[in-house]
């Protein structure tokens, strides 16, 4: 099992979905965990209790990753708390599936841009000033980005500058030790749009295209993040580990 302890992870969006079960995973490890949310305080403090009952610590840090200077206070506020940081994942991310590429509008480009473009590079960028050399940076984007889809046209797109920057800042920050890598999950069950469960239609379109015949679960991505942060990765960076059961996306 991978041992973090002696180790600080501060993962983006992370009181539900995906964000949690990354954070719930790592605080398992032993690791120091740093929650943050915009808009679910209440679901932060549970993913905190959570976590501290598994024999970890952690604490919960309201932000809006869209505001560049409330990364900074994030950031600010865990090396008050905690010293260092050895982690970061930038997940904190909005979904917008099922509009074609001709129907969606200004406003929902700015609000999409704004967190999953805007605020996943800014963390990243941010990540550099505080993380120890060794650690890792982590890019939690989507499938969408290596399979484009019909209905996705602007999630997927809003995605795709991050990933992009992965492979630059990975090759940018190399030489101290820090690997940046992203994680690029398939429809997740209580996850994203399908937090409070998958649509019918979404379930048996997986049912009868996924060679797993399921979709992907929060701890199929929680494992890829063990993996990233492992010892055993230690020389992979810049790279995307598509987490989909062998489907395309």
């Amino acid at each position: 099992m991978t041992d973090l302890r002696d180790k600080v992870a501060l993962v983006t969006g992370s009181a539900r979905g995906l964000g949690r079960a990354i954070a719930e995973r790592f605080g398992q490890l032993g690791a120091g965990v740093v929650v943050n949310y915009a808009g679910h305080q209440a679901a932060a403090n549970e993913a905190v209790a959570a976590i501290e009952a598994s024999g970890g610590h952690a604490i919960a840090i309201g932000a809006d990753v869209s505001r560049p200077a409330e990364i900074d206070r994030l950031f600010a506020a865990a090396i008050q708390r905690f010293g260092r940081l050895d982690i970061v994942v930038a997940n904190a991310g909005l979904e917008l599936v099922g509009r074609a590429a001709t129907e969606f509008n200004e406003e929902d480009f700015d609000r999409l841009f704004a967190v999953n473009t805007k605020g996943a590079i800014f963390t990243m960028q941010r990540a550099v000033k505080d993380i120890a050399d060794g650690g890792r940076i982590i890019y939690v984007g989507s499938s969408t980005t290596a399979f484009p889809m019909p209905g996705h046209a602007l999630y997927g797109s809003s995605k795709m500058a991050p990933r992009f920057f992965v492979e630059v800042l990975a090759k940018e920050i190399g030489y101290r030790g820090v690997t940046v890598n992203s994680i690029l999950p398939t429809a997740t069950e209580g996850a994203g749009v399908s937090t409070d469960g998958a649509r019918p239609e979404l379930r048996q379109f997986i049912q009868n295209n996924n060679p797993m015949r399921r979709m992907g679960l929060p701890r199929d991505t929680a494992d890829a993040a063990e993996y990233l942060v492992s010892d055993l990765a230690g020389f992979v960076s810049g790279q995307h580990l598509l987490i989909a059961g062998g489907a395309p996306a």
